[in-house]
């Protein structure tokens, strides 16, 4: 996820509500949002749906913005 996306995620939306939501952990959603691990496509547009929700915009987050890919570590 983008910065600007996970500053306005974790700004406009209680994580622990959006991983309820999407019947998740919040650990998980923590390593989803940042980019650590690569959720599902489904899972994905869960997310955002539920995210849009609960921000109450109706496109703000896309499935693309929890795709991205995870972060390789230094010796990668």
């Amino acid at each position: 996820m983008k910065k600007y996306k996970q500053q306005s995620l974790k700004e406009m939306v209680k994580l622990n509500v959006l991983a309820r939501l999407c019947e998740i952990q919040p650990s998980y959603l923590s390593k989803i949002i940042n980019n650590h691990v690569r959720p599902s496509q489904d899972l994905a547009e869960r997310l955002a749906v539920a995210a849009n929700i609960l921000c109450g915009s109706a496109d703000y987050f896309t499935a693309s913005d929890f795709l991205t890919a995870p972060r390789r570590g230094n010796n990668d």
